[in-house]
């Protein structure tokens, strides 16, 4: 019967409806318990202490005093206090304010790799990466990534605005017509789903990184490229 029970709480937690506090622990209970009927621990945890917050940050010993609970459960609820105390510090990837921070962001990034690598980094109206997806074919020359893949990762995270980079390996930074295709198509998937699509640098350890944005090319690919990939 326990199984059913489960089904329908992962449904609410799926579909956004409000959960209350023991069914959000038990949830996480589920991974602690595979088999086992856990509201009657969440419910005796919650007797004991005032809140999950309370229960995720409790000393491991006082935890095993809880009826149902030992001390491998006990570990398990304080490792996710601790992850997120961990969240709470952090404020995500980086936060970039222009393209002189972006370009710094992208050497940090991609210097030293051996492959060719393709990132996408996913930003907040407040200039936060948020996301980084990176794409590689471990081919020391190129990598490809389709545009079903790049539609559905904008089309799933939602972000406010987008930059992408990608290496060169021992040649320029220079873009190539191949560059200049991935970037148009880039930018209409930005366009039908209302994201700002900010630059796209390449960087190389010849000559530093190349802005599309920049150096005007942007604008261009904007004017005259980007129409053809209606067909997407």
């Amino acid at each position: 019967m326990h199984e059913g029970h489960r089904r329908r709480l992962l449904e609410k937690l799926k579909s956004g409806d409000n959960l209350f506090e023991h069914e959000i622990l038990e949830i996480l209970l589920f991974n602690a318990y595979p088999r086992k009927n856990v509201n009657p621990v969440a419910h005796a945890l919650l007797s004991r202490f005032p809140s999950i917050n309370e229960v995720l940050h409790a000393d491991t010993d006082e935890l095993c005093t809880v009826e149902g609970v030992g001390e491998n459960v006990a570990l398990y609820l304080k490792c996710i206090g601790q992850c997120l105390d961990l969240g709470n510090r952090c404020e995500g990837f980086a936060v970039i304010k222009n393209i002189a921070q972006f370009k710094d962001f992208v050497c940090a990034r991609l210097n030293g790799r051996s492959t060719e690598v393709l990132e996408f980094y996913l930003m907040d109206k407040n200039g936060k990466v948020r996301r980084i997806f990176s794409f590689s074919d471990d081919d020391t020359g190129k990598v490809e990534v389709r545009p079903d893949e790049i539609t559905k990762l904008i089309s799933v995270h939602k972000p406010y605005g987008v930059y992408m980079a990608h290496n060169h390996i021992n040649c320029p930074s220079r873009p190539s017509a191949s560059d200049d295709d991935i970037t148009a198509r880039v930018i209409l998937i930005c366009n039908l789903n209302n994201v700002r699509f900010y630059d796209h640098c390449i960087y190389s350890d010849t000559d530093g990184v190349y802005s599309y944005f920049l150096t005007d090319r942007l604008e261009e690919i904007k004017r005259g490229n980007g129409g053809r990939f209606f067909g997407l």
